[in-house]
């Protein structure tokens, strides 16, 4: 039951796919993040059957495009979107730490969030597009899975802003430990399944989303103090984005090679 319990707490919080009502209490809030990778495979089963559907009825490659772009933001309900909207709307306003973290705090949406996520979705539609002209939109679907587990170690480990933020607690390190565990666990499964399809651009684009995780933590202690909620979906949103254009990246060379 409490396994039940905590999938359906993780499905109810990271995306927007109606589940059962349960009540919440700690323990089952915080064995709900084993399952935030999971929630993300789900996002790619979907967007396999409605891919396998538009392309069975001859559908134009752009809109099959399109659709799965926004089948991303209905299936998550944009939880993501807002931490990167929030984020951008901080390092672009080039101000001192604390006035970027008030900017994050404040809960209207500044025109540099707004402005920066026209961009990313440009960047998201072009790439996935891009990528299936290519013939590598089954490379596409680990993104889901890779994103989320190297977000979940980022919080697992990565130093936080402060005590206030609303990234997951763990009451204690085996807790922790287990967490990150799980994590690693999802990422090897993905590597597996990449070695067992010989997809090579899979691999190298994990390898590319690894590096981004690095280089995110390094703004957020820089920009912010560590991180926080809004600096997860930022990441998470980015490395989605990162991971797509390196498939498409490694496909475009692997023809020249």
């Amino acid at each position: 039951m409490d396994f039940f319990r905590s999938m359906a707490i993780a499905f109810s919080m990271y995306s927007a796919i109606p589940m059962p009502q349960f009540q919440w209490d700690q323990k089952s809030y915080q064995n709900s993040f084993s399952f935030f990778p999971f929630v993300g495979a789900g996002l790619s089963g979907v967007l396999y059957l409605i891919y396998r559907l538009f392309d069975r009825l001859g559908l134009n490659g752009l809109v099959i495009t399109i659709v799965l772009t926004a089948c991303i933001v209905i299936y998550t309900g944009g939880f993501h979107i807002d931490g990167y909207m929030d984020t951008m709307d901080a390092l672009c306003s080039h101000r001192s730490r604390d006035e970027k973290i008030k900017i994050m705090k404040d809960p209207h949406i500044g025109a540099f969030g707004v402005i920066q996520l026209m961009v990313l979705t440009l960047f998201m539609i072009s790439g996935v597009y891009e990528a299936i002209g290519r013939g590598r939109f089954y490379s596409l679907l680990y993104t889901f899975v890779i994103s989320r587990a190297l977000s979940g170690i980022a919080v697992c480990t990565f130093k936080r802003r402060d005590n206030n933020t609303s990234l997951i607690r763990f009451e204690a390190e085996d807790s922790r430990q287990l967490m990150l565990f799980w994590m690693f666990f999802y990422i090897f499964l993905a590597l597996v399944l990449m070695f067992l399809n010989h997809d090579s651009t899979a691999i190298m684009a994990t390898l590319v989303s690894v590096v981004w995780l690095f280089v995110s933590k390094a703004i957020c202690e820089k920009e912010f103090g560590g991180i926080s909620g809004d600096t997860s979906g930022y990441f998470l949103c980015i490395c989605e984005v990162v991971y797509t254009w390196a498939v498409v990246i490694a496909a475009a060379v692997r023809l020249y090679i």
